[in-house]
């Protein structure tokens, strides 16, 4: 049981990289573009289907933004991802919230 956690865990962590590493692939492009958004949507998707207490209402999106703009994360994300790509993930996030989240999503 304990092995099928973990191989769950790393498998969602593997799915959570390849999302973030396509979100952050090009940090020139517009974070309104549909595919930027796509990627943020598949985000919280994965999100979701992987913690079912979570709801993907406008308080925790908020929750995401606040997290990815605190400078200890930020180092961790601009170091694995690229100088910039916090910020851009922020950007992102808080696009998709002011454009798509309802308070009750």
């Amino acid at each position: 049981m304990e092995t099928q956690l973990t191989e769950a865990a790393k498998e969602i962590g593997k799915q959570s990289d390849i999302l973030y590493g396509r979100l952050t692939a090009d940090l020139l492009e517009d974070i309104s573009s549909s595919n930027i958004q796509s990627i943020v949507h598949e985000l919280l998707q994965l999100i979701q289907e992987n913690n079912t207490s979570v709801s993907l209402d406008k308080p925790y999106i908020n929750v995401l933004i606040d997290t990815y703009s605190s400078d200890y994360i930020k180092s961790m994300t601009d170091s694995k991802y690229g100088e910039g790509a916090s910020d851009y993930i922020v950007k992102a996030f808080r696009y998709y919230l002011e454009n798509n989240a309802s308070e009750n999503n």
